[in-house]
């Protein structure tokens, strides 16, 4: 669990009139710290290099909370004493988040994060010192001392959450809880392990194909028996008496149940109209132990897909976005693709958008895709052609195409 990082610096003296700007600076960047764009750009640092892998709506979230509060922390430290080292910080959700599902890459994430977060919140900064004083001298000073003061600031902070991390990994070593999740990691990473020892301590057959759902919240405040709630839910909707349930986190849970019939999402639709703030994605695997891993990697990448498209879609199978989870690596180029192809439709009422979309699902026909959206056919043929009229070409010629952004942006709006 431990990682080098950088060792204190010496903090440097420089005059009154420096530490004046020091205060102004971190005046002016408070007003910027809740700005949403400020935040996002911040969050776009999360994971550095190893994004791609590491798309989680449940972690964003708590990382967002943590990068909004140390921000804030470390302005107002440096406003009430600017010639100070600002006292390390810690967000325990966000830390404990990350132990929680990637618990042999935790400290290396955690240093990354928020090497990551510092480089972006450098360049802001930059520009802010460079609107105090074009005199040479100072901003030379005014940067060294804010150099020193951020990444102590940063180190102390990660000291302190390494620390917090090891702790949380000793004190779970001997339960049965973690013993189950340390082995369902195992299998999910694909090691091999023996199937009836693994069966005993999940007291799962895996002797079976397999349902698998993420049930996770990206709020706060959420309640786990209503994450709890979810998962029986689900094992309702496989139609099955038992379920394989592991408890992540307070926000977070995943659950497996025999594939024996196809999973019924008006059962899941019903139980997450009444929780708003709970969001499921499940798989669908083949038989058992690699179709126990499957449906649960499927469930993730779905998951993943929301959090890449920042979706609020509450419930998604692996099948009905497989396509978005090779188009996601990149939002901004889905919304472009889909501006280009669609046109004035791109911005059009949802409803004019959804028929297009349920029309071409339905092979073009209209009475079926009426029958999708419950609503009159010839509604639905208006509908249509306004959607028509918007399109830069005529949709005859481009239904692929078309098809394809309309998914897109299904997922993104």
């Amino acid at each position: 669990m431990k990682l080098a990082v950088s060792t204190r610096q010496r903090w440097p003296s420089v005059s009154p009139r420096i530490l004046e700007l020091m205060r102004t600076g971190a005046e002016l960047a408070l007003q910027l710290a809740t700005s949403p764009e400020v935040l996002d750009e911040l969050e776009a640092g999360n994971f550095g290099e190893a994004d791609k892998l590491y798309v989680d709506p449940v972690l964003s979230a708590k990382q967002r909370r943590a990068i909004r509060a140390g921000t804030i922390h470390w302005l107002n430290g440096v406003i009430a004493q600017p010639d100070q080292p600002v006292s390390a910080f810690l967000v325990e959700e966000a830390v404990l988040g990350i132990n929680e599902v990637y618990p042999t890459q935790a400290a290396q994430l955690l240093l990354s994060n928020a090497r990551s977060v510092q480089d972006i919140a450098w360049q802001y900064w930059m520009k802010i010192v460079f609107q105090l004083t074009q005199e040479p001298l100072e901003l030379q000073q005014l940067l060294e001392i804010s150099s020193v003061s951020i990444s102590t600031f940063i180190d102390d902070s990660l000291q302190l959450g390494l620390a917090r991390m090891q702790q949380d990994s000793e004190s779970r070593k001997s339960g049965l809880l973690e013993q189950q999740r340390e082995l369902i990691s195992q299998i999910v990473a694909g090691e091999t392990t023996d199937a009836e020892s693994a069966e005993r301590l999940l007291n799962y057959p895996f002797a079976h194909s397999h349902h698998s759902a993420i049930i996770w919240s990206e709020e706060i405040d959420t309640e786990i028996s209503d994450l709890e709630h979810l998962a029986t839910a689900f094992q309702k909707a496989c139609q099955q008496s038992t379920s394989l349930k592991i408890i992540v986190s307070p926000s977070l849970i995943w659950v497996w149940a025999a594939a024996d019939f196809p999973v019924n999402e008006k059962v899941l639709e019903s139980a997450l109209k009444k929780k708003e703030n709970i969001r499921l994605s499940y798989g669908e695997g083949g038989n058992g132990m690699d179709g126990f891993r499957r449906s649960h990697l499927d469930a993730q990448a779905a998951q993943r897909v929301l959090g890449r498209l920042k979706s609020n879609v509450q419930l998604v199978s692996y099948d009905r976005v497989r396509l978005m989870a090779f188009l996601s690596k990149d939002a901004k180029s889905i919304q472009h693709y889909s501006g280009h192809v669609l046109g004035d439709l791109a911005q059009a009422p949802a409803a004019v958008r959804q028929s297009l979309h349920a029309f071409l699902e339905c092979g073009c026909n209209a009475t079926e895709a009426a029958k999708r959206l419950h609503t009159h056919r010839n509604t639905l043929l208006r509908r249509l052609a306004k959607a028509e009229e918007m399109l830069p070409r005529p949709l005859a010629e481009n239904r692929i195409q078309v098809a394809v952004a309309l998914e897109a942006l299904y997922w993104i709006l």
